[in-house]
């Protein structure tokens, strides 16, 4: 009888040890980077021993998808499940980890010495062609200045003043941020948004 307990815990313990656990946060912006961990890093067999894998559009996996460590971009809203399978040396272990992604919220800077009320706080694509978009600010203040800067995935950037400003973009020139600064007097206001490539592809 003991010899069967002790086999038992033995098993027990080796299923306990082969468990496989993800780490990282559970809710992730579009166009945010978050890493993820395995936890039971000890297990694995050798340190290409993993497989991140992940099949829908709502996140992207960036870097080494065989590594314990995985860089996670959201790109569409949603909820997705990463999956993470590591190679040990008893067989497989696998886990499972439920992440949000939801939609990016705009950054609003304004100038705190200086009582503001611009009365613009977000703008909106309009897509002028099919590699051209229109960036309008949602106000009808019209004594408002602007400086757009659009920042594209390749480290360009480019910038304008006019209060509806086009810039270019396509599947090879993606846009990853845009601000928008807004000035009135001596108030100004700094709303930020930004991308992922998913975006523009169903944009």
């Amino acid at each position: 009888m003991k010899k069967i307990l002790f086999i038992l815990a033995l098993l027990n313990f080796g299923l306990a040890s082969s468990q496989c656990t993800i780490t990282g946060a559970d809710q992730i912006q579009v166009g945010e980077r978050q890493v993820y961990t395995a936890t039971n890093s000890e297990a694995a067999e050798c340190i290409d021993c993993y497989q991140w894998a992940y099949l829908d559009q709502k996140i992207i996996l960036e870097g080494d998808t065989k590594k314990n460590e995985l860089t996670v971009k959201g790109a569409v809203p949603g909820s997705a499940v990463l999956s993470l399978e590591i190679k040990t040396k008893d067989g497989k272990s696998k886990c499972d980890k439920l992440i949000k992604v939801i939609a990016p919220t705009s950054n609003i800077l304004t100038n705190d010495n200086v009582k503001c009320d611009i009365g613009v706080s977000a703008f909106k694509e309009v897509r002028a062609t099919d590699k051209i978009v229109v960036f309008e600010p949602e106000t009808a203040e019209t004594n408002l200045s602007y400086i757009w800067t659009v920042t594209y995935r390749n480290g360009d950037i480019k910038k304008s003043a006019e209060k509806k400003p086009q810039f270019d973009y396509s599947n090879e020139h993606v846009i990853d941020k845009v601000d928008m600064e807004v000035f009135l007097n001596q108030c100004s206001t700094k709303i930020s948004k930004s991308y992922d490539s998913n975006f523009w592809y169903f944009f």
